[in-house]
């Protein structure tokens, strides 16, 4: 049973993750373009997402069944990307904001832009944690090559 759930919550973690980068990337691109800026300049808020998936591809191409398989981490990248969407959906449909009537965008930048340092403090979280287990999973083979 632990290795269904862990299997199921695993598989999850990526789909939240593809579903938060694209919708972070759907209202940074809207917001872009209202304000007429190039949208290369918006590298800032996709270096976390990009340094992730670095994460993720070396934790697929070294096979670290240790991080796979760990439950609490795999739940918290979860509630990670899940947080994430729901400021995205609370951004683009919540009509009883007051800036979403008032600018007529569809979409509260304000919101949205309010809470990007939040959502990166929790993405580097997730880099941090899964360096210090993937220094625990090698038994510490990491770490020695550092010093």
């Amino acid at each position: 049973m632990k290795n269904i759930i862990s299997i199921f919550i695993n598989v999850l973690k990526y789909l939240l993750f593809f579903l938060a980068v694209a919708m972070t990337l759907y209202i940074t691109l809207f917001m872009y373009k209202r304000v007429e800026k190039n949208i290369i300049e918006s590298y800032s808020i996709f270096i976390p997402y990009a340094l992730l998936l670095g994460v993720f591809i070396i934790n697929i191409i070294m096979s670290q069944k240790k991080i796979s398989e760990n439950i609490f981490y795999n739940v918290t990248c979860s509630l990670v990307f899940t947080t994430t969407i729901f400021i995205c959906f609370r951004a683009i449909f919540d009509k009883s904001m007051v800036l979403n009537s008032i600018m007529g965008y569809g979409i509260n930048f304000n919101y949205f832009m309010d809470y990007i340092p939040f959502m990166k403090i929790m993405i580097y979280g997730l880099i941090l944690s899964n360096f210090l287990l993937m220094s625990n999973c090698n038994n510490g083979k990491i770490a020695r090559k550092i010093k």
